[in-house]
């Protein structure tokens, strides 16, 4: 896998782990309140990231995609649990179906790798990239800055 496939995959991680959710909340989150709540996960993101540069080959990826879809799922329930102010409704909702179709493709790149597919790897990749290009501009759109430098 070349190493810009890798860099993909790292990519795709970061952002896929960058929309962790924290607490939960039963009335709608001020703009501030969830600004603030992502943009400290998303601090706490790219500290986890720091520590899975360690990606070089198919074989790492095999390894380590279990684990980071595993992490992403669960960060995923807490986000859910989230209730954004209704003007951040609608991007909230398309943020998190980004988050939940990343942290399918991480496990997916992870099975690919391991059975050596990597025609679906590739594919899978792209098509993470996009999911990915909307995140970011999303986050920009709605102030949440370190999740976009995550992203």
């Amino acid at each position: 896998m070349g190493s810009t496939r890798l860099t993909a995959v790292a990519t795709l991680a970061a952002t896929a782990l960058a929309v962790t959710g924290c607490g939960s909340s039963s009335k709608p989150l001020t703009r501030a309140e969830l600004t603030a709540k992502a943009n400290a996960i998303c601090k706490t993101v790219t500290a986890k990231l720091a520590s899975s540069k360690g990606i070089k080959t198919q074989q790492d990826i095999a390894r380590v995609a279990p684990e980071l879809a595993s992490f992403e799922q669960t960060a995923l329930d807490g986000l859910g649990k989230l209730v954004p102010p209704a003007e951040l409704a609608n991007d909230w909702k398309q943020f998190v179906a980004g988050a939940q179709t990343l942290a399918e493709n991480t496990a997916k790149l992870g099975e690919y790798a391991k059975a050596n597919n990597l025609k679906a790897a590739k594919s899978l990749i792209t098509s993470s990239e996009q999911v990915q290009q909307q995140m970011v501009a999303t986050a920009r759109r709605d102030g949440i800055a370190d999740c976009e430098k995550v992203a």
